[in-house]
């Protein structure tokens, strides 16, 4: 039996705060937001950081479509600093920002610590594993990053919840993905960063977990164990894959 495992993009595997801070400093200056806006790139960030944060939840939650997240990201937080959100100037300014950000973004290739290596690991015994990434992201985003990146040759299979037609955690973008692999949930694992997103609807879909937690972060109060915790991806390997006994039980033998 070949193990499937399901990872997560962003955070977990691609290296999204480091080469989106990379890909904002270079947007600021480009864009001349210092000017316009009349603060720092900091100051800037940090407001777009939340608003950007409310709106993804708002567009995984169905109440927010992609074209409007991918303008109002920058309008609002341009508004934030007096600009007029609503005025044509800014919404064309916007989506020339939403544009960039885009462009620009999936130039970066910065991974998480141990995630070439580990797919390098995994990439040597492909007899025995089949593996997946499982994204909320954008087609037109994380597909050229991972080719970007050098890392789409590790993968079988690319889910995304804009194919699928659900967004995780909804257990029914797992179950399709299970489906299209023609897999069962007890031949499955799902490694990702975002408790709530992947641990959560993993568990949900009745599939064990991997809970990539370098932070140290626990579980929301009253949220289950995960199945599996690590700090490292390259705990994922060789010999350090002895905390995960799915992993030796199904793959690991020589």
């Amino acid at each position: 039996m070949r193990l499937h495992l399901l990872f997560d993009l962003d955070r977990t595997l691609w290296d999204f705060d480091g080469n989106a801070d990379r890909t904002y400093r270079r947007m600021f200056d480009v864009f001349g937001l210092e000017r316009l806006c009349g603060v720092d790139y900091e100051t800037f960030h940090e407001r777009y950081r939340v608003i950007n944060d409310a709106l993804w939840d708002a567009y995984r939650n169905g109440t927010l479509s992609k074209e409007l997240l991918s303008i109002r990201r920058f309008s609002l937080t341009l508004a934030a600093f007096g600009c007029d959100a609503e005025s044509p100037e800014i919404v064309r300014l916007s989506r020339r920002m939403g544009d960039y950000y885009v462009e620009e973004g999936t130039r970066q290739t910065g991974l998480m610590p141990g995630a070439r290596e580990m797919l390098e690991w995994f990439g040597e015994r492909r007899d025995r594993f089949v593996m997946a990434v499982i994204t909320n992201g954008f087609s037109e985003a994380q597909l050229p990053k991972m080719k970007t990146a050098g890392i789409d040759k590790y993968f079988d299979y690319v889910f995304l919840s804009e194919d699928l037609g659900y967004m995780k955690p909804d257990r029914r973008f797992f179950d399709a993905a299970l489906s299209k692999m023609n897999a069962v949930p007890e031949q499955c694992l799902v490694i990702g960063d975002d408790y709530k997103v992947d641990i959560q609807g993993a568990m949900n879909a009745g599939i064990p977990q991997v809970w990539y937690n370098p932070c140290g972060l626990t579980p929301p109060e009253g949220g289950p164990k995960p199945t599996y915790e690590i700090k490292d991806l390259r705990e994922m390997t060789g010999a350090q894959a002895s905390c995960l006994p799915l992993l030796q039980a199904g793959s690991l033998r020589s």
